[in-house]
Order: C-alpha cells, then sequence, then structure tokens
C-alpha cells in the first residue's frame, strides 16, 4: 500500500480492497509516523555526512510524490523438511527501510567473518535497514546492508511470522546525483553523474534484478572481500519506539 494514497496525495488513486481502507485512518497515522522517525534518521545522518541542513529529509519530504509504501507479511511456518531461505540474499532499492516484528527470521551478513547472523528483535524497538539509494546519494560513503529472511530460529520456527515493513525512497523526480559538500567524495575527474531520477533509477534497478532471491550468496560474498571494502555494509539501528500510534 502506498504512502501516497493515505496520505490522499497519489496521482493516480488505487481502488484499494474495502477491508483495507477501513483502517485507513489507522494506517495514515502508521505512515506518518514511520516517515517522521526516518526522517530523524536522515537528519542523524545528514549531520555525520556534513552536508547543508536538511539536505537529505527535502529529497525524501512526506509532500513528495515517491515509492514509499507499506508491506505487511505473514510467513506461515515450514515444516521441518521444507525450511527454505524465505527471502532470498539483497539489499533494498530505497534509502531506509522500518521493520517490526517480534519472531526471528532476519538475518545480516557480517562484515568480518562474511557469515550469517540473525537479528534478534526486541520488544519496544524497530529494526532500520539503510539501502541503496543512500548509497547512490553518498558517493558510496554510506554502504546497504546484505540481508535475508529463513525460518526462524528455535522454538520460534513453529510460530507465523508477521513483518510490518514500511520502505522510504526519494521523491520520483530527486535526481539520483551523488550530494555535494561535507565528506561526501566528489566525482573523479572526468566522471559525470547519470541523469535519472529516483523513480527511473529503482525502476532499472528493478528489471535488472540486481537484488532478490534470484541472486545467489556467493554472488554478494565475492562482492566483499574485507572489511574496508565493506564499509557500512551492515547497516542495522536499532531505534527505540514509544506511543507509535495514538490511541
Amino acid at each position: 500500500a502506498a504512502k501516497d494514497d493515505f496520505l490522499d496525495q497519489s496521482p493516480i488513486p488505487f481502488a484499494h480492497p474495502a477491508t483495507l481502507m477501513k483502517t485507513k485512518p489507522l494506517l495514515t497515522s502508521y505512515t506518518t509516523h514511520a516517515h517522521e522517525l526516518l526522517t530523524r534518521i536522515l537528519n542523524h545522518l545528514n549531520t555525520h555526512l556534513a552536508v547543508p541542513a536538511s539536505t537529505l529529509s527535502r529529497l525524501h519530504d512526506s509532500s513528495l510524490i515517491s515509492g514509499d509504501h507499506i508491506r505487511f507479511i505473514r510467513a506461515p511456518p515450514q515444516p521441518p523438511s521444507d525450511l527454505a531461505t524465505a527471502l532470498g540474499a539483497h539489499t533494498d532499492f530505497g534509502s531506509l527501510t522500518l521493520l517490526f516484528n517480534r519472531v526471528g527470521g532476519l538475518q545480516v551478513l557480517l562484515p568480518t567473518t562474511n557469515t550469517w547472523a540473525y537479528v534478534r528483535p526486541l520488544p519496544g524497538h524497530a529494526i532500520v535497514n539503510l539501502g541503496d539509494a543512500l548509497v547512490k546519494l553518498s558517493g558510496g560513503l554510506l554502504r546497504s546492508n546484505i540481508h535475508r529472511v529463513v525460518a526462524p530460529p528455535g522454538e520460534q520456527s513453529a510460530s507465523t511470522r508477521y513483518s510490518l515493513v514500511y520502505f522510504m525512497r526519494p521523491g520520483d523526480e530527486v535526481p539520483m546525483k551523488r550530494l555535494e559538500g561535507g565528506v561526501v567524495p566528489r566525482l573523479a575527474e572526468g566522471e559525470i553523474d547519470e541523469d535519472v531520477t529516483s523513480k527511473e533509477w529503482i525502476s532499472d534497478k528493478a528489471m535488472a534484478g540486481r537484488v532478490g532471491a534470484s541472486m545467489e550468496e556467493d554472488k554478494y560474498k565475492k562482492r566483499i572481500t574485507n572489511k574496508a571494502e565493506l564499509g557500512l555494509a551492515v547497516g542495522e539501528y536499532s531505534t527505540q519506539i514509544q506511543r507509535w500510534i495514538p490511541k
């Protein structure tokens, strides 16, 4: 479900099922609060990149038409003989991803050992992934983390896994050019940034199938051979949430 539908600003409103529309006030509240929280994280990244104030938040303003959307995912338990990877190794297309879940299953590729580790859900916390769009905007200074979803560990494997996810992306018409100033690396002499919008860039990545279950895990391991190359590839942040949705 798209952010712009819930904020009543979609240029082409989508006809959602009646069941979903009954909960629109709740989903609108969630959309607003999720976007506000991720904007706070953008502002922290903005500070550490030392670029002009509000640079990143302006590129992700909630009033901009964008690919921001919500997913509510249900993954029932699998028989022991069929505990396949639910979602293959990948990085996220967008800028930041906000994940709420109570059952394990999410794993990240550790930078020093090239091994997978479970990300433990904590009560009152959310998991935030850094995505490819921020890699592009920061000239590679920030790195998207490689992650996957597998069967929950231990006794949790018998539980149904529910995940509520908010994906933040730059505005559709935002130029996907490297930010200027601060500690962001400058373009090399003769190097030219591609002239492409956020919508076009994300669409191209989806069409190319750069990420997803079709990619083999060893391809990601070959991409990253040492800690220096990995940089901030594992971008998991644990952010405490209080009074998320007003009663």
